[in-house]
């Protein structure tokens, strides 16, 4: 059940920990990739903002005011979900230029072939060019233009 449901869960408490606990904020050139498509952070991210804006004494005490839409250009996620609804969720919440091509490599429940759920989704050729290779390359300082994606 951990590998199902707590690691989700875990990924997503470490983002709002992030937004929340003012370490965004307070390290404004952090780049933070999350694992496993940022837990459920993308389905609860509404729930997470009604809690911002509704009790900001409770979740904002050491974030300046901004609530965590604002972050979510701070914050990359790989691809890995397993599911096509949940690839297009992270693409409308993210963009794919937050997204990159996750294996959950040597872990037990990755994809058998790396990106075999991008592929199958007939996405433009930009947008197949980032989740499988530009916004890694991004996130890590290089020039996807010296790359054959």
């Amino acid at each position: 059940m951990f590998r199902l449901v707590g690691m989700p869960a875990e990924t997503t408490l470490a983002i709002c920990s992030m937004i929340f606990g003012g370490v965004l904020e307070k390290l404004p050139k952090l780049k933070v990739v999350f694992a496993h498509g940022g837990g459920s952070f993308a389905c609860t991210l509404g729930r997470i903002e009604h809690g911002f804006h509704a009790r900001p004494d409770l979740v904002a005490v050491d974030n300046p005011g901004k609530p965590p839409s604002k972050y979510l250009e701070r914050i990359y996620v790989d691809s890995l979900v397993h599911d096509a609804r949940a690839l297009r969720l992270l693409l409308d919440v993210f963009g794919p230029e937050r997204i990159a091509l996750g294996s959950d490599y040597p872990f037990p429940l990755g994809e058998e072939k790396p990106g075999a759920l991008i592929a199958s989704m007939n996405f433009p050729a930009p947008v197949l060019d980032r989740l499988r290779a530009g916004t890694a390359l991004e996130w890590l300082g290089r020039d996807a233009g010296s790359y054959d994606l």
